[in-house]
């Protein structure tokens, strides 16, 4: 038996104010009329331990704070969650060690290695995360299979409801039945299997292909293969000699194109220069011709005319002034001095224009012939790209291209070569797959016969408490029997013939019988074998359902009560009995020892007239 789980009390805070729900005792009854609360209640219990499959309704939404006051393997618990929000964190506390810190743990983990509350209280529970393929299994995962029976799902689904790998999973884990080596070895396997058979179908493929004609025949593509290799060879050395010629030429392309660039820098130069000789003549030649326009200003006049009358003025005396006829002989040698010097000014400008007209006309010379050169050297560099530049680099190119295209062929038939290969090459990765495909089956099934003797032991045993827990409910019940795999059910009644759980009829309710006789086997199994990792806490909503109130019915439903009520009479290892949480329309029909009933109605609604929590 698993570690005892005990509840012993839920509290529930509505307005600032907690309230409380005792479960005194080990077995309760919240007894009321159908849509009454039970169920919401039922779903509440253990919402507050991290669960993620429990139904929350308005009246526990409407809650602030939800707590769960428990015991496992006697040590006190609590755990707070929110109503109104699911998704916040669960608080966990040990009220034995006051001095620890609380536990804050989130609902659902959102980065690996985060531990959630759910998987926080499993570990308490000694129920390991056991994983097969894509079923992992959490707390919810052991509710749903062997510790509660829900109202939806007693009497129509199978131990809940859950999938098949999750449930056989589940009861491996709690029957001990969980082996992690030889779930280690069966994964090896079928790891191995699945490439044993990978590698078969890949060559029964090539060889449907070789057969199709699709593949050539290998001593052919061989000869292919050395026959390009050697045009390979061929023709890269074809490309490297025209690489070689190519090289070479754009080693003269790069020198005449430095000729050419030195010529035009010239022919720059000089025609600059021709420009700069070209303006000083210029110059000159307009220096000049103001000195002239001043000496010809100078000369004497060969007709004078009278300033105020503008008549012929009369020949006058020397050193006279030719207007007035007055004595002026100063004004005649001044004249005669400035006539000379603008004479000599003339013939100096003179001299210089013609010295700058030769400067211009070799500078011209000088600019035609660097024209001349440069026209020369890009005509010589134009035609050398032309040829023989342009033949060596179509050469190169087309030798390049060449050499690539038998590169993709090398290539292809070096492939093709290795396929031709690939038959034996793959039947020797065939026989070392199926050797470890032998190897690992032998490991797995020594494992799996071993596991197995056991594994029918331990459903053997369980049969017969499930037998014996049947009978108590419904004594016509013959025979009983859990499949050692998948753990099903095959019971038969007295004169009818074998029925697996779904093809039991609802009317009578032997669904809800088969689930609730299950449930009480697993954990009359635990009290006997340590190995048996099943919680001692049932919860169930509804075990009555599909059953009447007179006749056969009625003696069913007494029977089912005494069934449930007996399980809390054995106590487990650690000195606590299965505690049994249950929910039924009507009040129990006669009183029993240390079995409480909680009256849920309209005048005392679970949530709504609890009694407040005493502080």
């Amino acid at each position: 038996m698993g570690p005892s789980f005990v509840i012993e009390r839920l509290e529930f805070k509505r307005n600032g104010i907690w309230y409380v729900r005792w479960l005194k005792g080990l077995v309760t009854f919240l007894v009321g009329h159908s849509k009454s609360g039970k169920s919401t209640a039922i779903e509440t219990l253990l919402y507050p331990l991290g669960l993620k499959t429990t139904r929350v309704m308005p009246e526990a939404r409407s809650c602030e704070q939800i707590r769960l006051v428990f015991r496992v393997a006697g040590t006190r618990w609590q755990a707070t969650r929110s109503g109104a929000d699911p998704k916040a964190r669960v608080l966990l506390k040990n009220l034995d060690r006051p001095e620890e810190l609380e536990k804050a743990l989130p609902v659902s983990s959102s980065k690996a290695g985060e531990t959630t509350a759910g998987a926080f209280v499993q570990n308490l529970l000694g129920l390991p995360a056991a994983v097969r393929g894509t079923t992992r299994l959490t707390l919810d995962s052991f509710y749903n299979t062997v510790m509660a029976l829900r109202q939806k799902t007693i009497a129509s689904e199978f131990l809940g409801g859950v999938p098949d790998a999750s449930r056989v999973l589940a009861m491996e884990v709690i029957l001990g039945l969980w082996n992690e080596s030889l779930a280690g070895l069966e994964k090896n396997a079928s790891e191995a299997e699945t490439q044993h058979r990978a590698a078969r179908t890949a060559l029964a493929q090539f060889k449907k292909l070789r057969d199709s004609g699709a593949l050539t025949d290998p001593d052919a593509t061989r000869a292919e293969y050395e026959q390009k290799v050697r045009e390979h060879k061929a023709a890269s050395e074809q490309w490297q000699n025209a690489a070689g010629v190519l090289t070479e030429a754009v080693g003269e392309l790069g020198r005449l194109a430095a000729l050419y660039k030195a010529a035009e820098q010239h022919r720059r130069k000089v025609s600059r220069q021709a420009d700069a000789a070209r303006a000083r003549l210029s110059s000159a030649k307009a220096d000049l011709a103001r000195a002239e326009g001043a000496r010809d200003a100078l000369l004497p006049p060969l007709q004078r005319e009278c300033t105020e009358c503008e008549q012929r003025l009369p020949e006058r005396a020397p050193g006279h002034c030719s207007q007035c006829d007055q004595p002026h002989p100063e004004g005649e040698n001044r004249r005669a001095r400035q006539l000379a010097a603008a004479t000599v000014k003339v013939d100096r400008l003179q001299l210089k224009v013609r010295e700058l007209e030769l400067a211009v006309a070799a500078a011209t010379e000088m600019t035609e012939a660097g024209e001349t050169a440069a026209a020369q050297t890009l005509t010589d560099r134009d035609a050398f790209e032309k040829q023989p530049l342009g033949p060596a680099r179509s050469a190169a190119q087309q030798a390049e291209k060449e050499v690539f295209g038998l590169s993709r062929d090398v290539a292809q038939l070096k492939r093709q070569t290795e396929n031709a290969d690939y038959i034996q090459a793959q039947e020797k990765v065939i026989k070392e797959a199926r050797e470890r495909m032998e190897a690992a089956q032998a490991a797995r099934d020594a494992a799996q016969t071993a596991d197995e003797v056991r594994r029918k032991e331990v459903t053997s045993r369980l049969s017969e408490f499930f037998l014996a827990r049947l009978r108590q409910i419904n004594p016509a019940v013959e025979t009983a029997h859990i499949d050692p795999h998948d753990f099903t059910t095959l019971v038969k009644e007295r004169n009818e013939a074998n029925k697996t759980f779904d093809d039991s009829s609802v009317a009578g309710s032997p669904k809800v019988a088969t689930n609730v006789a299950l449930l009480l086997a697993l954990r009359d199994l635990g009290r006997v074998n340590a190995a048996v990792r099943v919680p001692p806490l049932l919860i169930i909503d509804s075990p009555l359902a599909g059953l009447g109130a007179t006749g056969l019915d009625h003696d069913t439903s007494l029977r089912l009560i005494d069934t449930l009520i007996s399980i809390s009479n054995d106590p487990s290892a650690d000195g606590y009995a299965c505690q049994v949480v249950a929910a039924t329309n009507d009040p129990l029909p006669r009183p029993y020892p240390g079995v409480r009933e909680i009256p849920i109605n309209e005048t005392d609604r679970f949530f709504d007239h609890a009694p407040a929590l005493e502080s």
